[in-house]
């Protein structure tokens, strides 16, 4: 049976990250059959361990009827030592990933199969790079989640995840990786072209998330503000202009199409960027819309808007911008 105290060796998965995302993944992960699996939740600091203890484990808010259930995941100090991790889900934001790994480093081996739940494609395509294309997953989810409370967290928004490679293409390892996670309650399946799907989201992202910071709206008010409106349209050409002459990125479906789409549905949601502008937290644009910056300036290309945007949320919160 689980306990809050990490027993070395025997956690089949290990989550980097407690932040909204980081507390849904491992509640669902600790509640997926067999209840014998074990999950550990690593956290960075020694109050932040304590805390936790205290509080008795996650409080996980269900998103239809509001049923809230104890799931007493057991933590950790990602700096603690310990044999290798098995399977590591990194749900920290973006510009956390790196540092998140550096400090699990002295568990990683050549065994071990890290799975990244982030925004964007830079991180993806960085760690998979760094640790080799068969020992790195992407994790793209529309599953929304936010905190209620310290360790009680709101399964908000119920989506679909996709689980895939960028760089290499093993489906039997895939599989087995897919059974060990919580696919039936998350709605995962297999995507043998992730890199598309990945990319995709990136392009919405960036046509979105920054001018929801600009407006301080939520998501369908980009269509229906008169201010708004004929930027969001301007910014989803320059976008999907810079992407088809970008040689590293794949044919995706209409961004125009694809925006208006995700806007409807999420008509009601405050992207995540604007969440973290806020409460006061930095951003994760310098992974969206400066990344795709960086990569037009690296092909010679012109991003005006692009460039304006991530300036006008510098100006306007002091947390992003280049």
């Amino acid at each position: 049976m689980n306990t809050l105290t990490d027993s070395p060796g025997d956690a089949l998965w290990h989550v980097l990250g407690a932040g909204a995302m980081g507390c849904l993944w491992a509640a669902r992960l600790w509640q997926h059959p067999p209840r014998e699996q074990r999950v550990t939740l690593l956290l960075r600091s020694q109050q932040a361990l304590v805390d936790y203890r205290e509080h008795g484990g996650l409080a996980l808010e269900a998103p239809v009827g509001g049923a809230v259930v104890q799931v007493p995941v057991a933590a950790a100090l990602s700096s603690a030592p310990g044999p290798a991790l098995r399977n590591l889900l990194v749900a920290t934001k973006s510009q956390d990933v790196a540092a998140a790994l550096a400090s699990v480093q002295h568990r990683l081996d050549t065994d071990t199969r890290i799975v990244l739940l982030q925004n964007g494609v830079r991180v993806q395509r960085e760690i998979t790079a760094q640790f080799g294309p068969n020992r790195v997953w992407c994790l793209s989810t529309s599953h929304g989640a936010w905190r209620r409370a310290p360790w009680h967290v709101v399964h908000a928004g119920a989506g679909t995840a996709w689980l895939g490679q960028l760089a290499a293409s093993d489906a039997a390892q895939t599989r087995a990786l897919l059974d060990l996670l919580p696919a039936q309650a998350m709605h995962i399946g297999m995507d043998a072209h992730i890199a598309t799907r990945l990319w995709q989201k990136f392009a919405v992202n960036c046509a979105v998330n920054s001018l929801t910071v600009v407006h301080d709206c939520a998501n369908g008010e980009l269509l229906q503000r008169p201010e708004a409106r004929p930027t969001l349209e301007a910014l989803i050409d320059e976008i999907d202009q810079l992407l088809r002459a970008l040689p590293e990125v794949p044919a995706l479906p209409d961004l125009h199409a694809s925006v208006h789409d995700v806007l409807t549905a999420t008509a009601a949601n405050v992207s995540s960027t604007l969440q973290d502008v806020r409460a006061g937290r930095p951003t994760e644009l310098e992974h969206l819309n400066g990344y795709l910056l960086s990569l037009a300036e690296a092909h010679g290309l012109a991003a005006p808007l692009n460039a304006q945007l991530l300036q006008a949320v510098a100006q306007r919160t002091g947390l992003a911008g280049r």
